[in-house]
Order: structure tokens, then C-alpha cells, then sequence
């Protein structure tokens, strides 16, 4: 038997999932920064590390800082920390000198070789109970959600240039 459709619950849900989605990548990171501190990372200093190494040339500090949901003045401190540990070189951006490029060095590479293993074995530890079947359907829908908010963002940027 089919369930029967309910509007209420059905916009409950809806309602929670930005806030239980959120929640969820509060307590991921959490669990990642836990598992790390071990290694004398905190949460403030792996991720721009971890960033970094997705990054296949140097980032503008402001996007960085965008990126890791920062204020620059809290990013040039904490990225000074990280330049002193040897993990990052900061570079004026020849196209735009008021402007610093962040790359990661090779020593930052093998800090986020760690990371990686570390966010990978917390990740399996968190979805031991959810099948691959399940998994994959519920990276689907986030995908989804994905690419409705950048359609929206592209939508109210082309608004913005319109109006000026």
C-alpha cells in the first residue's frame, strides 16, 4: 500500500533539511578537527590546507578567505601561522599588486595527505550503517540541491549586472 501524502510532514522535511544539512557538516568537521588534533591540526589550520591542495595553482587570499567562510583579517593571521610552519608561501599577484596569491608547499602537500586520510576515516566511520545504494541516491539529491542554489546565484548575479 502506498503511503498517503502529507503536506504538512512533507513541508516539515523540507523545512529541516538545510538546518539538519548544515548541522550534519558541523559535526563532520567536528569529528575530522577531533581526529586531527592528535597531529597538532586544528580546524582552523587544516582547512585552508586542505583547500589549498584541491587547488591546482595559487588562490588570492580573498577567495580563500571566501572559500573558508573567513574574514581576511583572520586569514592573513592565521595565514602567517601556517607560512612560519612551512605549509604555505604567500606571493604578491603580479596582475593585481595590492593582492597576495596563496599556494601550498610541499610540505603542506604531506599535511594534506593527512588530512585526507583522516576526513577518509572518519567518513567511513560515519556511513558504516548507510549502503552504497543509499549513499549514491543521497549524493544525487544533494547534487541537486547543488545545482538549484548556483542556478539561483547565477540567476541574481545576471540580475545585479541587469540593473546596474
Amino acid at each position: 500500500m502506498e503511503r498517503e501524502h502529507n503536506p504538512v510532514v512533507a513541508n516539515e522535511t523540507r523545512r529541516s533539511f538545510g538546518y539538519r544539512l548544515a548541522r550534519l557538516a558541523s559535526m563532520w568537521r567536528r569529528e575530522i578537527d577531533a581526529d586531527l588534533r592528535v597531529f597538532g591540526l586544528t580546524d582552523a589550520t587544516w582547512r585552508p590546507i586542505y583547500y589549498l591542495n584541491f587547488s591546482s595553482s595559487s588562490m588570492r587570499q580573498t577567495d580563500l578567505a571566501r572559500s573558508l567562510s573567513l574574514e581576511a583579517p583572520s586569514l592573513v593571521r592565521l595565514l602567517d601561522v601556517l607560512e612560519k610552519r612551512g605549509y604555505v608561501v604567500r606571493e604578491t599577484d603580479e596582475e593585481d599588486r595590492r593582492s597576495k596569491l596563496v599556494s601550498i608547499t610541499s610540505q603542506g602537500r604531506q599535511v594534506a595527505a593527512l588530512v585526507s586520510r583522516v576526513a577518509d576515516q572518519v567518513t567511513a566511520r560515519l556511513t558504516a550503517g548507510v549502503s552504497d545504494p543509499e549513499l549514491e541516491e543521497c549524493c544525487g539529491v544533494l547534487d541537486r540541491v547543488e545545482q538549484a542554489a548556483q542556478a539561483h546565484k547565477e540567476s541574481a548575479d545576471a540580475e545585479k549586472r541587469d540593473a546596474r
